[in-house]
C-alpha cells in the first residue's frame, strides 16, 4: 500500500487534531499564572504592565483560585489590588482551567461598565485570553458575547435558577442589593 506524502500530512493533522483535547497544561497555582500571563490593562489600572503579585496578595489569589476552597472573605481596606485580584483568577479558571466564569453585579448599568472597563481591556491585552474571545473586536449581539464570563444583574430572581457555573463572584453591595433585611 502506497501513501502520499499528502495524505501523511493530513493523517498527521487529524490525529493531531484528535489527541489535542487530551492535552492538559501543567498545574498551576492562580498566582503562578497571573505572574505569567496577566497584564493590567491602561482603562482600569494606575499603572499599565505586567502583573506582579504582591506578598500579601498571594494567600487570597491562591485561596480564590484553589478547587478546595468554596468560599472566601475578604476583608479589606480601598487600593489594595482585590478588583485586579479578582479579574487575574477570573482570566486563570478561564485560560488555565478552562471554565465559564460568572460575576454577580447589582444593575445591568454596573455589569455593562464592567464589562466595558475591565473585562473587555483584560481580554484584549491577555493574548491567551484573546484566542477564546472570536466575538472581540466585533459589533455583535449582546447575548452572544458574554461567553467567557457571564455579567447577570440581581434584578431578576430567574438568574439564580438558569446559571449553573463556577466560580462565580458575589460582593457586598450586591449580596445587599438582592437581600434588603440583610444587616437590619
Amino acid at each position: 500500500m502506497n501513501i502520499s506524502n499528502s495524505q501523511v500530512n493530513r493523517l498527521r493533522h487529524f490525529v493531531r487534531a484528535g489527541l489535542r483535547s487530551l492535552f492538559r497544561p501543567e498545574p498551576q497555582t492562580a498566582v503562578e499564572w497571573a505572574d505569567a500571563n496577566y497584564y493590567l490593562p491602561k482603562e482600569s489600572a494606575y499603572q499599565e504592565g505586567r502583573w506582579e503579585t504582591l506578598p500579601f496578595q498571594r494567600a487570597i489569589m491562591n485561596a480564590m483560585g484553589s478547587d478546595y476552597i468554596r468560599e472566601v472573605n475578604v476583608v479589606k481596606s480601598a487600593r489594595v489590588g482585590y478588583s485586579k485580584m479578582l479579574l487575574g483568577v477570573y482570566a486563570y479558571f478561564i485560560e488555565h482551567k478552562q471554565r465559564n466564569t460568572l460575576i454577580w453585579l447589582p444593575t445591568d448599568g454596573d455589569a455593562e461598565n464592567f464589562m466595558k472597563t475591565h473585562v473587555e481591556p483584560t481580554i484584549r491585552d491577555i493574548p491567551s485570553l484573546l484566542a477564546l474571545a472570536p466575538w472581540y473586536g466585533k459589533i455583535i449581539e449582546h447575548k452572544q458575547r458574554n461567553t467567557l464570563i457571564w455579567l447577570p444583574t440581581d434584578g431578576d430572581a430567574e438568574n439564580f435558577m438558569k446559571t449553573h457555573v463556577e466560580p462565580t463572584i458575589r460582593d457586598i453591595p450586591s449580596l445587599l442589593a438582592l437581600a434588603p433585611w440583610y444587616g437590619k
